[in-house]
């Protein structure tokens, strides 16, 4: 790992601790979204795991700066002078100070087959309101999302394995909505170019999980080959979360960036590492559980909620998350 990732790592970290508090006592009075945190929840340690990160900012000192030597080598030098930059075959300058058709304006697909970079916004949307999940006692609820996890990456790469077991950090997001684990594990795979988590809903001061109408938004740059993943949990449960296919949502279709709604490819998974209660009702929920990591382990492997039969019933996913991405 190299000191950046470390030092992003740690950062993502530190600011962890208010979101996870946020997510345990998010409905504690009954489950009305809300995001209080109480004193009950904070001394039970729910303060590690989770936060929006400084760790895409990218700002880091060493490494960046340049040295005597680089810049001694960054002046015109017989080997770098007039020639090496002029006029060249991959079009950098035609000799007239003019931007050859090969370079374009720095989005398209060059000649030579090197893909560019795109910019894209992405907003997850708490679109439930209360009744959207209604319990054997009675009560009509809303369902807080938790922070989320992101990723970008290329096509061959999976961030879960449907059918396989979870990871810790994958464990530590469906189960307790702390999201940093679980992206730390996948920025360290082949093929990630960025990941990272989100904490605090747009225009909000701090970190929180999603309430009715809030959202949270990011900015990821992608190639033509890249997919995005994210991951944030269905707070009303023991183990759930909602993401795309393992292999990821595509950023591109048909040689162009997306723009628009993409909830239609997400799924409601089970995580498979806890075993599952009435959701709105159990005591073993991240809402009214005593600590962390808490309640019967289930032992069982990534499937899709359809697909197991636990005699409870689950909200429509257009009816509780919305997803959106745009093309900057």
């Amino acid at each position: 790992m190299t000191d950046d990732r470390d030092r992003r790592a740690f950062l993502r970290g530190t600011a962890a601790s208010i979101a996870v508090a946020a997510v345990a006592g998010c409905l504690n009075d009954g489950g009305d979204g809300g995001g209080e945190e109480t004193d009950e929840m904070d001394d039970a340690g729910m303060n590690d795991g989770t936060t929006e990160t400084d760790a895409m900012s990218g700002d880091t000192d060493d490494g960046m700066s340049e040295t005597d030597s680089m810049a001694d080598g960054m002046d015109e030098t017989d080997d770098m002078g007039g020639d090496g930059m002029d006029e060249t075959d991959g079009g950098m300058d035609d000799g007239t100070g003019e931007e050859t058709d090969s370079m374009d304006d720095g989005m398209d697909e060059t000649d030579d087959g090197m893909t560019s970079v795109h910019t894209f916004e992405v907003t997850v949307t708490n679109v439930s309101e209360p009744g959207t999940l209604t319990t054997s006692e009675g009560d009509d609820l809303a369902v807080p999302l938790s922070p989320t996890a992101y990723a970008v990456h290329t096509d061959d790469v999976t961030a879960f394995a449907a059918g396989g077991g979870a990871s810790d950090g994958l464990e530590s997001l469906a189960e307790d909505g702390s999201p940093d684990a679980f992206a730390s594990e996948v920025e360290m795979a082949d093929g990630v170019d960025t990941a990272g988590a989100v904490a605090t809903p747009d225009g909000g001061s701090e970190a929180a999980p999603l309430t009715p109408g809030e959202s949270y938004s990011f900015e990821v740059e992608a190639g033509h080959d890249h997919s995005l993943t994210l991951a944030t949990m269905f707070v009303q449960s023991n183990d759930l979360f909602y993401a795309p296919e393992p292999s990821g949502v595509s950023l591109y279709e048909d040689g162009e960036p997306v723009d628009g709604d993409v909830t239609d490819e997400l799924v409601l998974w089970d995580a498979g590492t806890e075993e599952n209660q009435e959701p709105g009702v159990g005591a073993d929920q991240a809402p009214r559980q005593d600590g962390p990591d808490t309640g019967p382990e289930e032992m069982a492997t990534i499937r899709r909620i359809n697909d197991v039969d636990d005699m409870h019933s689950y909200p429509d996913t257009a009816d509780v998350i919305e997803v959106t991405v745009t093309s900057m």
